[in-house]
């Protein structure tokens, strides 16, 4: 499977989203995977057992293949989270 790179500017877009929806879940469409940072990579990672990665300047992040959101997104919110799910509207390969 191909490795998804995520750079500053997707982090800059999740810091962006959640302040804007504090207290959501923020989830960002990366490729062909969601991507959640720092307090969000952590309930993901319990979720999923998905591995955490730290990143230089990113902090951590932990993320799953974009088959998976319909189960991802029924234990969030069975757990009464909110989530933010974004999906890229321009340039997908930013």
């Amino acid at each position: 499977m191909k490795k998804t790179i995520i750079r500053k500017e997707h982090f800059k877009s999740y810091q962006a989203i959640r302040n804007k929806y504090p207290g959501a879940v923020v989830l960002l469409r990366i490729a062909s995977e969601y991507a959640a940072f720092q307090e969000d990579a952590e309930l993901i990672q319990l979720l999923t057992g998905n591995q955490i990665t730290h990143l230089p300047g990113m902090g951590n992040t932990c993320g799953f293949a974009f088959g998976e959101i319909d189960s991802i997104l029924h234990k969030l919110v069975k757990a009464g989270n909110k989530v933010a799910l974004c999906d890229p509207l321009e340039n997908p390969h930013c």
